[in-house]
């Protein structure tokens, strides 16, 4: 159902702003919008402040970045270590699968943490001291690295790098060229034989070499040289490579001993992580608030609010009201047709998980939609089963949904697409008994589950198909007389009439033939089916003109609504679509009967003792476990997705606008923190 909504417009006191949003927080009853400037008002401007928040809040997410990875490398080095001499010790928190991804606390405990705020900022400094000093490493790592290479090039000449310096004659240059250069440098070598003397190296992963060049011609040599990507040692140590190298990689390792000791003292503040979420969502609650003064029109004293809420709690707001201050005036009204109202959708518990599907799509538009929730549940829940079809699968999905959701205990408005798996596999459940599936397994005849079964697919595919058309073929005309009722509602009857009733009129008409033609052989039933035909497709055409002027708009009109006939591709085309249900039933049925088949084949293959085929069932087993799970998992997977892709497509195509947005009350925005206060969904 889609709540009625009101404006709230407010004028009250400055100094009562505040204890207004804390009133308002707790209530979570309304969405303050942007308020119509009045004479002598004008907007606030708290950019700043915003910005400061956000600057904090985008503090908050690299501490959480760096103290997950932080304990994802602490893990590496547990394991990496464990035979080492001093192997790193780390005591990972051990948390449950089950474990709320979301904080649950009340009211005060979520502001407290304002309270603490200093403290907990300077433990962010100290996490950002870390986290600069392990970059300032990780750099340092990376240019010794780099030297250790550039140091490997020469680590044939065993001389100290200082020992190639200019003399008060010579210029003496070390340095190195590709390997395959070396012809080039010989012949360069032999070219200036009379003035410059060349040492080359035993070549590693270039070819190092000397030059010992008169100073009068060493322009002229290194001019010659530069031509071979020549290379020039910029070292000047006095260090052999080796001795380069082996300091080097001495260093290397006192700096991975420092980054370890900061990664212990990393990990010592991952303790701190809860309550700096807690922080985090106190400042995204700030932004809102800031945010929503600068929806306000305010004079040096007064302010403006305007105010969207359910209008059932008009008494309650008005209670709030009067309890923060009496120096407030305020009253409530209907939406201006001109205005964006938002949309609140309050759905029976049945029904409330699905909310979830609808809203990945678009959010219902106030005025032009019908909430799509409960038929389009009903059809998610009848479709989801006969996608696996499997019994057996189903009481798994059913236990492991509502079991998971009763043990995370999730907070309101989370978790739902646990209680959607545990409905699908109820749906499950009764299609898979009514199609005898169970695990894959050939059912003994005559026995209890066999007659109670109607067919099965694999044996009767033409009929698994012929029901899947004709499921789809009812959601899509429960589509159009959806479509009728919300233009009927919206008192635009003639378009309910031409536009929708049409084609339901037609289609009976089809369907009787059909029954006419292929089933009962009445010719009454023939006749009623194509006057039902003829009538549908005849207003369908004619009243196309209905919105035209004159005799000629009129005449085009009726031509245009001819056209308007190849719409019935597009519903057979959408009908076809549902043969994704019998792909996708067939296809788990089949991989499960796979799955069987190849364990009674070990089972038969491998030796028996005492015509028991021990080995057989002891290997078929895990095989039997791990494909029907994944089975279990990809079905699972399919019916979720092409379900919504039905949904999406097939039926909101068929009256869904889907145009609004989501009535969200202020300061209920958070990310890591459920407070728990009056909820307006109750």
């Amino acid at each position: 159902m889609i709540v009625e909504m009101k404006k709230l417009v407010l004028v009250g006191h400055r100094s009562d702003r505040h204890k207004l949003f804390k009133a308002l927080h707790k209530s979570r009853l309304v969405e303050i919008v942007s308020a119509e400037e009045f004479p002598y008002t004008e907007k606030l401007n708290n950019a700043a402040r915003v910005e400061e928040y956000r600057e904090k809040m985008g503090r908050l997410d690299a501490v959480f970045a760096f103290l997950k990875e932080a304990g994802r490398v602490a893990d590496r080095l547990v394991k990496t270590t464990r035979k080492d001499e001093h192997p790193f010790s780390y005591d990972a928190p051990k948390k449950s699968l089950l474990a709320p991804s979301i904080l649950r606390l009340d009211y005060d405990e979520f502001m407290g943490v304002g309270t603490r705020e200093t403290d907990l900022l300077y433990s962010v400094e100290e996490i950002e001291g870390i986290i600069a000093d392990q970059n300032e490493l990780n750099a340092r790592k990376i240019k010794l690295q780099s030297e250790i290479e550039r140091y490997a090039l020469y680590i044939t000449t065993g001389a100290p790098f200082s020992a190639y310096a200019d003399t008060s004659s010579a210029s003496v240059v070390l340095g190195y060229i590709p390997t395959v250069q070396r012809p080039m440098l010989e012949s360069i070598a032999e070219k200036f034989d009379d003035c410059a003397y060349f040492e080359i190296y035993d070549p590693t992963k270039f070819l190092p070499f000397a030059v010992v060049a008169e100073k009068d011609r060493a322009d002229e040599v290194f001019a010659a040289l530069q031509e071979l990507d020549f290379t020039r040692n910029s070292f000047a140590d006095d260090m052999t490579p080796e001795q380069a190298i082996e300091q080097a990689r001495t260093e290397i390792s006192e700096l991975e001993a420092r980054k370890k000791e900061l990664l212990s003292a990393a990990l010592n503040k991952a303790g701190l992580t809860d309550d700096l979420k807690i922080l985090y969502d106190y400042y995204m609650y700030e932004v809102q608030k800031y945010e929503a003064l600068d929806t306000f029109a305010a004079t040096e004293r007064s302010f403006v609010m305007e105010a969207w809420f359910p209008a059932e709690q008009e008494e309650k707001i008005a209670e709030l009201i009067e309890s923060v201050s009496s120096a407030t005036v305020y009253e409530f009204r209907d939406p201006d047709e001109n205005e964006v109202v938002p949309t609140l959708v309050r759905s029976k518990k049945l029904f409330a998980p699905y909310e979830d599907i609808t809203n990945m799509y678009s959010i219902p538009n106030y005025r032009e939609d019908i909430d799509p929730n409960p038929i389009m549940a009903f059809f998610y829940f009848l479709f989801f089963g006969i996608m696996i079809a499997d019994a057996g699968y189903g009481i798994l999905l059913a236990v492991a949904g509502f079991v998971l959701y009763k043990l995370k205990k999730p907070v309101p408005g989370k978790g739902r697409l646990l209680l959607i798996v545990g409905m699908g596999g109820i749906s499950t459940v009764i299609w898979g008994i009514v199609f005898g599936g169970w695990f894959g397994l050939t059912l003994p005849t005559g026995g209890f589950l066999d007659s109670i079964k109607w067919f099965s697919p694999l044996d009767e595919p033409i009929l698994m198909l012929g029901l899947c058309l004709g499921l789809g073929l009812l959601q899509i005309i429960c589509g159009m007389v959806v479509s009728a009722i919300n233009k009927i509602r919206l008192h635009r009857v003639l378009d309910a009439v031409c536009e929708d009733m049409t084609w339901i009129v037609a289609i009976a008409g089809i369907g009787l033939l059909a029954l006419s033609l292929l089933v009962v052989k009445n010719d009454a039933m023939k006749y009623a089916g194509i006057a039902l035909i003829a009538a549908g497709l005849g207003v369908l055409v004619i009243g196309n003109a209905r919105k035209k002027k004159g005799v000629k708009g009129k005449i085009l009109g009726v031509f245009g609504g001819v056209g308007k006939l190849y719409d019935g591709v597009n519903i057979l085309s959408d009908v076809l679509s549902y043969s994704r249900l019998f792909g996708l039933s067939l296809s788990g049925g089949v991989v499960a009967l796979v799955v069987n088949q190849i364990c009674t084949t070990l089972m038969d293959l491998l030796p028996s003792f005492g015509g028991v085929p021990v080995i057989g069932v002891i290997i078929s087993i895990p095989i039997f476990m791990i494909g029907h799970l994944f089975n279990i998992g990809i079905s699972t997977l399919g019916a979720y997705v092409h379900n919504c892709r039905l949904q999406y497509i097939e039926f909101f195509g068929k009256f869904y606008t889907g145009s609004g947005h989501m009535f969200i009350p202020f300061g209920s925005k958070s990310k890591y923190t459920y407070v728990d206060m009056q909820e307006v969904t109750k």
